[in-house]
């Protein structure tokens, strides 16, 4: 569609019209109060009476500028929420706490050397110096083969006899015997399997 010259002068009129009246409607709003510079005139006649509604103001706010120079008051970053960091460490421990963990720590110390002298003073039941190596004979009758590691040599030995003067033969089986200590009777019986 086509306009002739005529619509398009008058489209264009319309247009300037328009312009006008929306910048006259939006200066008063558009103007600062900081900007004027003296008291505005208040206008006058049928223009003033219709401008009314979008007077300028009758004064000039002065504006502190002394408080844009000043300093914002000192303000600590803390912890930030938005950047994983590990927590950290808890505080050390006082000099009193020292004093204390260092008593605890040598009584404790003191205490492990008085059990280790009183373990080594209290008497223990003496190794086994023999190996059992089988035995022969009938089941009533059984007799035990050893052999003697510290001295060397083999002997025999029945149920209740003696070995070396340190142990009691208490029990022969088939694949192990049965040793009881002669200075230490409370104790139990120590099994011996074959070749051990």
């Amino acid at each position: 569609m086509t306009l002739s010259v005529r619509e398009r002068r008058l489209l264009l009129l319309l247009a300037a019209a328009a312009i006008a009246l929306a910048i006259r409607a939006l200066w008063p709003s558009a103007t600062p109060a900081g900007m004027v510079d003296a008291p505005a005139a208040r206008p006058t006649g049928s223009r003033g009476r219709a401008a009314r509604g979008s007077e300028l103001p009758d004064r000039v706010v002065v504006v502190a500028t002394d408080r844009l120079d000043q300093q914002p008051p000192n303000f600590e970053v803390g912890r930030d929420l938005f950047r994983f960091a590990p927590p950290p460490p808890p505080p050390g421990p006082t000099p009193a706490e020292l004093a204390e963990m260092r008593r605890a720590a040598d009584e404790r110390a003191r205490s492990a050397r008085e059990a280790a002298a009183l373990e080594a003073a209290r008497p223990h039941p003496p190794e086994i110096d023999v190996r059992y190596i089988g035995s022969f004979g009938p089941a009533a009758r059984r007799i035990a083969v050893f052999v003697d590691t510290a001295e060397g040599g083999t002997f025999n030995a029945r149920v209740g006899e003696v070995l070396k003067g340190k142990f009691l033969l208490a029990r022969i089986g088939y694949e192990s015997v049965d040793l009881k200590y002669l200075d230490f009777p409370d104790l139990p019986a120590r099994r011996l399997p074959v070749g051990e």
